[in-house]
C-alpha cells in the first residue's frame, strides 16, 4: 500500500517530470475528506490521511518517489448547469442568482459559480431540478443537464446550518 500525508504540489506547476504519472480518481463529495483509501487508475492500493483544510483539487500531486507521481483526478459528473447569460439584464442577474442560491442553499445542496453559469450537482431527480428553478419564475435563463468536473479547483459553495 501507499501511504500519502497530503498534498505535495500540483500538476499544473510541471510537478512529476519525466515519472509515470498514476491517479486517483476523488469525486467533489470526497475531496474534503481527510482520509480516503482506494485504488489508482494503475491498481495501486493507495491510503491518504491528510491535515484539515486542505482541498483535494484536480492534478493535486499526493505522491512522488524516484518512478512515480499520483495525483488527483476528479471525474465528470452529473450537473445542471443554469445559464444566466440569456440576455444583458445587469440586475435581473443578480436577482436570479440569489434566487437559485436560496433555493439550492434550503436543499443543502452546494453550488458552483464560473462566470455566467451556476452549476448544480445531481443529488435528486432531473424532474425535481428542473422544478426547483422553474418554481422560481426567473425568466430567460437556459437549462440544461451535463458531465462537469464539479469543484475542481475549489470547494462548491455551501453554508452550514442547523435545523434544530
Amino acid at each position: 500500500m501507499i501511504i500519502s500525508n497530503g498534498i505535495i504540489g500540483s500538476l499544473s506547476e510541471g510537478y512529476g517530470g519525466t515519472k509515470a504519472l498514476d491517479f486517483v480518481e476523488v469525486p467533489w463529495s470526497d475531496a474534503g475528506k481527510r482520509r480516503i483509501r482506494r485504488n489508482t487508475i494503475a491498481g495501486l492500493d493507495f491510503a491518504l490521511s491528510m491535515e484539515r483544510s486542505q482541498y483535494l483539487f484536480h492534478g493535486a500531486v499526493l505522491f512522488s518517489d524516484d518512478s512515480r507521481v499520483i495525483a488527483v483526478s476528479r471525474p465528470e459528473e452529473p450537473a445542471l448547469i443554469i445559464d444566466l447569460c440569456q440576455a444583458d439584464q445587469g440586475m435581473g442577474n443578480v436577482r436570479q442568482a440569489a434566487l437559485i442560491g436560496h433555493a439550492f442553499g434550503n436543499q443543502h445542496v452546494p453550488i458552483e459559480i464560473n462566470e455566467t453559469s451556476i452549476i448544480v450537482p445531481m443529488l435528486s431527480s432531473e424532474q425535481l431540478m428542473l422544478k426547483t428553478v422553474h418554481d422560481l419564475k426567473l425568466g430567460e435563463v437556459g437549462l440544461r443537464f451535463s458531465h462537469v468536473r464539479l469543484g475542481a479547483s475549489e470547494p462548491l459553495c455551501m453554508t452550514s446550518h442547523s435545523h434544530d
